[in-house]
């Protein structure tokens, strides 16, 4: 085998030989530079689903405030459009989950301490977390059984603050307990959890639970792999200098590449930058709420009682009025 670094000038192609070792290096500091960005975009993925299914559900809300004399095909075609949204958000989250668990096992190996602390850290976000657990069940539920989504409400509630009351317009998505633990693939304990919920579980907790869950994951993976990360970064990016030049002439399209003896590409690496400016967008932007659970979007004028000290309301007043919900 033989490595080279190769670019294109003036007079066409530049190259040099390099050690075997130090193209290995560099292949591995660009792999590492690349798992962080594809680990930002997974969770992009994942909140960019998220906030499909909260808009969705704002959405219909809007919908029923303004027409709220629809029928029952209706609802059900509301209620799929909401079964689409959560099933994409759960596939997100185990999309997440396993090609994290395979991208630390990568990075560290499959015997590594740091493998064998992200396993450990979901699993006591499982323990911890109603919502993760009944996500969970869902999840595995849509894949196996059914669709997640069974019940769709239309809750009304009279809101109280200063001035007049308001009337509040929700939309509640639920499934049916019954129908979960029908599924065999379910745990034992789990459904016994289930069945101690009552006959309907409003999915909009949970669902916000869950993923307050994946932010902490996030927030885990993003510091482990950070001065794995930097070391990466710092040794690719002197690679990227330092091969700008070929025997003393400037090139562009720098790579480095593996030969056979008979001239043949076994392997290549583009010494290429564009993923920097990227990744750093991505980290700028996966910075999210951590407190999704106790989090909600509003746009009522309503003058509300607020702590002084916090931004969350001191106290809820509401009264739940005669509301609309729709099974198939």
């Amino acid at each position: 085998m033989k490595y080279e670094a190769y670019g294109y000038c003036e007079g066409g192609i530049a190259r040099t030989e390099i050690p075997a070792k130090r193209y290995s290096d560099i292949k591995k500091a660009k792999s590492t530079c690349l798992f962080a960005v594809e680990l930002e975009e997974k969770f992009a993925l994942l909140i960019d689903n998220l906030a499909e299914f909260e808009f969705e559900l704002l959405r219909l809300a809007q919908s029923n405030l303004l027409w709220n004399n629809s029928d029952h095909s209706q609802s059900m075609l509301e209620r799929l459009c909401l079964d689409r949204r959560l099933v994409n958000l759960l596939t997100a989250c185990r999309l997440y989950l396993d090609q994290t668990d395979h991208g630390i096992s990568i990075l560290f190996g499959k015997n590594s301490s740091e493998l064998k602390d992200v396993k450990t850290f979901k699993n006591d976000l499982y323990d911890k977390h109603w919502g993760y657990r009944l996500m969970e069940a869902l999840r595995n539920h849509a894949q196996h059984s059914g669709l997640p989504i069974h019940v769709i409400g239309y809750p009304m509630y009279l809101s109280q603050g200063k001035g007049p009351d308001y009337k509040e317009f929700t939309i509640s998505p639920k499934t049916e307990v019954s129908r979960l633990i029908e599924n065999s693939r379910l745990k034992k304990p789990i459904v016994n959890e289930l069945e101690s919920k009552g006959d309907t579980i409003d999915l909009r907790g949970p669902t916000r639970e869950y993923l307050s869950c994946f932010v902490q994951l996030h927030d885990k993976l993003r510091e482990m792999i950070q001065s794995r990360v930097e070391n990466a970064q710092e040794l690719y990016k002197r690679a990227v200098d330092e091969f700008g030049l070929i025997n003393g002439q400037k090139v562009k399209f720098a790579s480095l590449r593996e030969l056979h003896d008979d001239q043949k590409t076994q392997g290549e690496v583009a010494l290429v930058t564009h993923f920097f400016d990227y990744y750093d967008v991505l980290r700028k932007r996966n910075v999210v709420n951590k407190y999704l659970k106790l989090s909600m979007a509003s746009n009522t004028d309503q003058k509300k009682v607020y702590n002084r000290y916090c931004s969350m309301p001191q106290k809820i007043l509401s009264d739940e009025l005669p509301g609309i919900t729709r099974t198939p």
